[in-house]
């Protein structure tokens, strides 16, 4: 797994440069995009926000590809998080738009929650370059880890902080296009919550860290609706 993850590091490297180029730009506008969505709901109406997600979430996965949907148990309290895949961000207004004028989707979902949630945010991310999105069967522990940067993040600073330890599995690397810029966010599943909390340990042991200008981890448990289990 380590030997993997150091392959990852060196198009890792490459993401956060600044040194773009047009081949760059036109990997970038071709490749598919992806929206990371986080919605805090009031304690009191979790309940039945993830109850009415199970039996009404279909009408929006019919819309759009759904990664993953998961609730927050460390890192965050009362929140949903869920990740979306676009072909481009004009098929995500496409989606919108359809939305926006399904009445069916209006009254039997989207109308209900509104007043159960007590904030919303969302960032456009991107797969970073020859890092495909990856699935593990086994049962696990989710976790996502965001980490800002400066521009001038050195190459030899990534090591540390984007390999994994023995068992952690790397689902997905993005980096930001819209929202928090100079970001990674990455998507690991680990055999345990202790492995979980293992990688932050080493993590911020490292020389590395200091590099970081913030992060923020949390451990997430996969939803009834998520395809990612």
């Amino acid at each position: 797994m380590l030997a993997r993850n150091s392959n990852l590091l060196r198009r890792l490297v490459f993401a956060f440069q600044g040194r773009r180029n047009q081949h760059t730009e036109s990997v970038v506008a071709t490749t598919k995009v992806y929206e990371l969505r986080t919605y805090a709901i009031w304690p009191q109406h979790v309940k039945e926000f993830l109850s009415l997600t199970s039996e009404e979430f279909h009408l929006r996965t019919s819309q759009s590809k759904l990664i993953g949907y998961w609730t927050s148990e460390l890192g965050g309290l009362n929140e949903v998080v869920h990740i979306w895949e676009y072909d481009s961000l004009e098929h995500r207004a496409q989606v919108r738009a359809n939305l926006a004028g399904n009445t069916e989707w209006i009254q039997r979902y989207f109308a209900k929650i509104l007043p159960w949630m007590s904030g919303q945010q969302n960032s456009v991310i991107s797969v970073i370059p020859g890092i495909p999105l990856s699935n593990s069967t086994e049962k696990g522990v989710y976790q996502l880890q965001a980490f800002t940067t400066s521009p001038e993040f050195p190459p030899h600073a990534q090591s540390a902080i984007f390999k994994g330890n023995k068992g952690d599995h790397l689902i997905g690397a993005f980096r930001a296009l819209h929202g928090n810029l100079n970001s990674a966010i990455l998507l690991w599943k680990h055999s345990s919550l202790t492995a979980a909390t293992s990688l932050v340990s080493e993590q911020m042991k490292s020389d590395d860290w200091k590099r970081i200008c913030s992060g923020h981890s949390k451990v997430l448990v996969p939803h009834k609706v998520s395809p990612l289990q």
